[in-house]
């Protein structure tokens, strides 16, 4: 028979220890980058979500089941 040695567990960090690393890193990737560039991607995705397209993807979504079923089978029909 084979015996295994049992290998000792690794100490996994606190929920604290993991919150303070990722503001760490956060805020050097924040000094890397530079505040002009984030401010042109979060404008960049603040008018992403605010965009058509994405209103009405949050209305069907929002929109009864059904409602949205029957308003599919009329448009299919309507193209045939």
């Amino acid at each position: 028979m084979f015996w295994k040695k049992k290998k000792k567990p690794k100490a996994k960090p606190s929920r604290e220890e993991i919150i303070a690393q990722a503001q760490k890193v956060a805020a050097a990737k924040t000094e890397e980058i530079g505040d002009e560039t984030l401010e042109k991607i979060r404008a960049a995705m603040f008018k992403k979500e605010n965009s058509a397209m994405e209103q009405a993807k949050r209305q069907i979504m929002a929109a009864d089941d059904d409602k949205v079923r029957d308003n599919l089978k009329y448009l299919l029909r309507d193209k045939e």
